[in-house]
């Protein structure tokens, strides 16, 4: 059996060996000053040394052998005042440390480097603009998801290091105050956008975990938005938004003219609000736009009352592109917190939102006046199948929605009057289609 003999150095001894390895004093490095016939190196033992400059600033620097080639190297630890003689003994104790399991400390430290360089280089921004580039490439860019990185969550976490977002900073410098401000949807847009940026790194493996998606955000009350859907609360509504502008001080007209036009058309709240000129059609009577959740081309008929907003609209027109231009700047759109204010201050708030008016035409349109569902869902720019199997497309069943949408539109005013909404609906079972033929005809 072989023998381990292990070297005992006395109390004594030890003491000498670091007494060897520890030659300058605090004061000693205090003092010293540039020696113009000296190297100007002053030894602490061990590797360690203090440089000085002929400027006067003195410096620590180790010498060392690296692990595998056994070359020379000297690493730099930092400037006298800020590492001071202890401080400066304890990295060359680390340094040694290092050595003796085989890492060389300038690698080391070299890795880290780039690691930090790395770690705030990959910000949320970055990827946020990369995610951009690919879905213009897509041809699903639009402008609201821009609108909303750009106002709800760049100025928050843009430049941050995508290591550094966790489920509560997301929440607490993002989706809180959304939610606070009672803008729900907003709050789960910005979710499901954060979500669909960090799934870059996430897939690069720079992140081990999408914290996006465990974002907790409140439950709405009534299906995915909260939204009027009997008569008599819709009659109610209506009636209020009519009298939006005239009775509220603070309103504008075009708020009042958007809300109108989001309850006869009851397209996607910001295809609504962030609709361009150069997407009505006058002459033809109708709309035409990407659906901004399809990103299909998508057609909206004009009832009578639709054209006639739309005129009204026209004679406002400023030089801004869009037909709801902000008040703060005519390159952008109507902000969705105006028509959220608006339907707030109409007494709506948890009880109806901009979106809400597509739940209310699909119910009413549906179960109370029994329209073709098929018809409906289409005009909804729904991705679905028919009957037949043929998915949407932009004119399919268009001379029936154009007849669907000036129904619509009658309905509303007929309700908002206080007139015999009946006449819109099939009397029994036998008539279904002749009240169809009817409404055709008309």
């Amino acid at each position: 059996m072989s023998q381990v003999f292990l070297k005992f150095i006395p109390s004594n001894e030890a003491h000498t060996v670091a007494k060897q390895s520890n030659k300058l004093t605090a004061k000693t490095v205090k003092n010293l000053a540039y020696d113009p016939d000296s190297s100007n190196k002053h030894a602490d033992g061990g590797g360690l040394y203090l440089f000085i400059h002929k400027n006067g600033s003195k410096y620590w620097r180790l010498d060392y052998r690296r692990p595998i080639s056994q070359k020379r190297n000297t690493l730099a630890l930092g400037v006298y005042d800020e590492i001071t003689l202890e401080k400066a003994r304890l990295k060359r104790d680390e340094v040694k440390r290092m050595l003796a399991d085989g890492i060389d400390p300038a690698q080391e430290r070299n890795s880290h480097r780039n690691e930090l360089r790395a770690k705030l280089e990959n910000t949320f921004e970055k990827f946020a603009t990369e995610w951009l580039k690919i879905r213009e490439l897509e041809g699903k860019v639009d402008r609201e998801t821009v609108r909303k990185l750009n106002r709800d969550i760049l100025p928050f976490i843009g430049k941050l290091p995508i290591t550094d977002l966790t489920v509560e900073k997301l929440e607490r410098d993002v989706t809180n105050s959304l939610v606070e401000r009672g803008a729900l949807e907003s709050a789960r847009r910005v979710k499901s956008i954060m979500g669909m940026v960090l799934k870059l790194p996430f897939k690069r493996r720079l992140i081990t975990y999408n914290p996006a998606y465990d974002i907790t955000l409140p439950k709405p009350i009534k299906g995915n938005h909260n939204a009027i859907v009997s008569e008599s609360e819709l009659k109610t509504m209506l009636q209020k938004i009519w009298r939006y502008h005239t009775e509220s001080p603070r309103a504008r007209l075009r708020t009042e003219l958007a809300l109108k036009l989001s309850a006869y058309i009851y397209q996607r709240p910001n295809e609504i609000r962030e609709l361009l000129w150069e997407h009505v059609d006058f002459d033809n009577q109708r709309l035409c736009f990407r659906a901004s959740k399809t990103h299909q081309e998508h057609i909206v008929p004009l009832s009578r009352q639709t054209f006639d907003i739309l005129k009204q609209l026209e004679d406002m027109r400023t030089t801004s592109a869009f037909v709801f231009p902000s008040v703060k700047s005519p390159h952008e759109s109507m902000s969705e917190d105006t028509i959220r204010q608006a339907l707030n201050r109409l007494g709506y708030k948890g009880r109806h939102t901009a979106h809400g008016f597509r739940a209310t035409a699909r119910t009413i349109l549906g179960e109370e006046l029994e329209y073709r569902v098929d018809i409906i869902e289409h005009q909804l720019a729904h991705t679905v199948r028919d009957p037949s199997g043929t998915a949407y497309n932009r004119t399919k069943f268009l001379r029936r929605r154009r007849e669907l949408m000036q129904l619509w539109a009658d309905y509303l005013d007929t309700l908002r009057q206080g007139g015999d909404v009946s006449v819109f609906k099939p009397q029994s079972e036998d008539n279904i289609i002749a009240f169809n033929l009817k409404a055709k005809a008309s």
